[in-house]
């Protein structure tokens, strides 16, 4: 199984075309007399329409595409990408290939540093999609799914999914403190080990000091611009994020 991120329609192969059209025809039902080049020029009419950033991630095997997914950055918005297909050909079901797909999609979006969320609107009778993306940490927010000019379907919920990084801090202790203290007050309040705010500051810079010279090991979260947590490791594994249950 092959994988291919896609971001371009321009100068498209006659091969490729032709694939994603057998493709479309088949999971969509689009019978043969119809013309479905709509379905293969959506994202780039989008673009035209919107100068919205697109991926296409595409599955293939023996030279036929086997399943497709489709993710727009929101026009309104930097910090959220709308998936609005995914699609697996029936033969080429429960072998992980949506799953797959999903991991290339976040990959890509990790590199641009704004992305916060990952959203689709999913129909509350799609028992499979729900299944899917709950697996891959969606979560249903019971509101109507809200992209440019799509409209939900009545029955439709939107599902998100934040997405995270993690990095090392920054080697200026003081610049670290300034950016972690927060989080790292917050924690420890939770983990009842709060004293003061002095105190708090004191062992920050200490657990920062020791990462510094290899001591602990000590990383931040990001959700987007956002530092939303840690993780580091003193003999015993701490891990902390205000935006995870």
């Amino acid at each position: 199984m092959r994988y291919e991120i896609t971001e371009t329609h321009r100068n498209m192969s006659k091969a490729k075309r032709k694939a994603l059209e057998q493709f479309f025809r088949e999971v969509k039902g689009i019978p043969a007399d119809i013309d479905c080049s709509c379905q293969i020029d959506f994202c780039t009419d989008y673009e035209r329409q919107f100068a919205v950033k697109w991926f296409e991630v595409l599955s293939w095997d023996e030279g036929k595409i086997v399943g497709y997914l489709r993710c727009m950055r929101d026009p309104e918005s930097v910090t959220r990408w709308y998936v609005g297909d995914v699609h697996v050909r029936k033969a080429y079901w429960q072998q992980g290939i949506a799953t797959q797909m999903y991991a290339e999609l976040f990959a890509v979006l990790q590199d641009y540093d704004s992305t916060e969320k990952v959203v689709v609107a999913i129909h509350k009778d799609n028992v499979k999609s729900i299944g899917l993306h709950t697996k891959l940490g969606f979560r249903d927010t019971k509101e109507p799914c809200v992209f440019a000019d799509f409209y939900a379907a009545p029955d439709e919920t939107c599902y998100e999914k934040l997405l995270f990084s993690v990095m090392a801090p920054p080697r200026d202790v003081e610049v670290g403190v300034k950016y972690i203290l927060p989080v790292w007050t917050e924690w420890k309040k939770e983990c009842g080990a709060w004293s003061c705010e002095e105190e708090a500051k004191s062992s920050l810079i200490e657990v920062l000091k020791k990462a510094q010279d290899g001591a602990v090991r000590f990383e931040v979260i990001w959700n987007g611009m956002n530092l939303c947590g840690f993780r580091f490791n003193d003999g015993t594994e701490h891990v902390y994020n205000r935006l995870k249950a």
